[in-house]
């Protein structure tokens, strides 16, 4: 628990910045922390894209959306999250989308939406793998646990 609360007391003195794409890299900073003392490896499968853009991401859980952003630092789309996720994300310091979307691209960061088939998607596999996904959407659609998770 302590070391939650110091990655929480740096998360506050990483992310003051109003520049969306530091805020991002602060993100990545934060989650990877957070996953560290937790001692949770993580790894990346696939080639995440090279200029801000829009992605999806496809979790089981809270630990996975870390994993995800531990690994292609981006911004959360709150919006998407599960309102304790949206508390637990705060209370930790990890910083999210708090602006347009089309300001936050424009600046350089990417947006993670969890649960959001994108056309490009992170999907975290059981052992914090997280793979790139690359696909042609037509309209937006839940990702096959979001639809799990939303039916059951």
């Amino acid at each position: 628990m302590i070391g939650l609360g110091g990655v929480a007391l740096d998360a506050r003195a990483v992310s003051r910045t109003d520049d969306p794409r530091e805020r991002a890299l602060a993100a990545r900073w934060i989650a990877g922390n957070l996953l560290a003392i937790r001692r949770i490896p993580v790894a990346l499968r696939g080639e995440p894209p090279r200029e801000a853009a829009v992605l999806g991401l496809d979790a089981w859980d809270l630990t996975g959306v870390l994993a995800a952003i531990a690994v292609v630092p981006a911004l959360l789309d709150p919006a998407t999250l599960a309102w304790p996720w949206r508390l637990a994300l705060r209370a930790l310091g990890l910083p999210i989308v708090d602006r347009p979307r089309h300001e936050v691209l424009a600046c350089g960061a990417s947006i993670a939406r969890y649960g959001v088939d994108e056309a490009c998607t992170l999907v975290v596999e059981a052992n914090h793998i997280v793979r790139v996904e690359r696909k042609v959407v037509i309209g937006r659609s839940l990702t096959p646990r979001a639809r799990a998770l939303h039916s059951g």
